[in-house]
């Protein structure tokens, strides 16, 4: 507040009832503790402008709605309400399971990627050599046999016809005497 406090009051807003923590009246200088099952501490203090309470040693059982009124030296009222949640100390571990769980996923889909990719590149390198060895194989035969390609390479150009020539034995038209 911009002036100083002049009355404060803490409460715990319950469904079937409202606590009062600690009432401080700083026009009278008194400080009021409730007969509240848990020890509560204020700031309770001439001239204040802000106002806190302390709960000492919280347990899941403290948490829940909390208001502050107050009332500064020049009749201005306020009212916060707060909510205040305290866990057990268990953590929620949902979220890191599914954290997790999404983790190990993305790494299984980068290594099924990663292996797919690599498998094709190992069959398109088969079949290069595969291509290069046939037509070395290939070479190596006709050479070797002395084949001619059936398919013409030199075509001539105009209707001018080569001979042909053929090497084979002769062979004797007469017929055998048999004996």
């Amino acid at each position: 507040m911009k002036w100083p406090l002049q009355q404060v009051t803490w409460e715990k807003i319950q469904p079937h009832q409202i606590d009062l923590l600690t009432t401080c009246n700083l026009s009278q200088g008194k400080s009021y503790t409730s007969k509240f099952r848990r020890q509560i501490l204020s700031n309770c203090s001439q001239g204040m402008r802000r106002a806190s309470i302390v709960l000492p040693h919280v347990t899941a059982s403290d948490s829940g709605l909390y208001r502050c009124r107050f009332k500064a030296s020049t009749g201005e009222n306020e009212t916060f309400v707060m909510k205040l949640t305290i866990t057990d100390g268990k953590t929620d571990n949902r979220h890191i399971l599914f954290v997790a769980g999404g983790t190990v996923l993305l790494l299984l889909f980068v290594i099924l990627i990663t292996t797919i990719i690599v498998i094709l590149y190992k069959r398109r390198r088969r079949r290069e050599k595969r291509v290069l060895v046939k037509e070395s194989w290939d070479t190596q035969n006709k050479a070797s046999n002395n084949y001619r390609s059936p398919i013409f390479t030199n075509q001539p150009s105009d209707d001018a016809r080569e001979d042909i020539y053929v090497n084979y034995p002769t062979f004797s038209r007469r017929p055998k005497t048999r004996v």
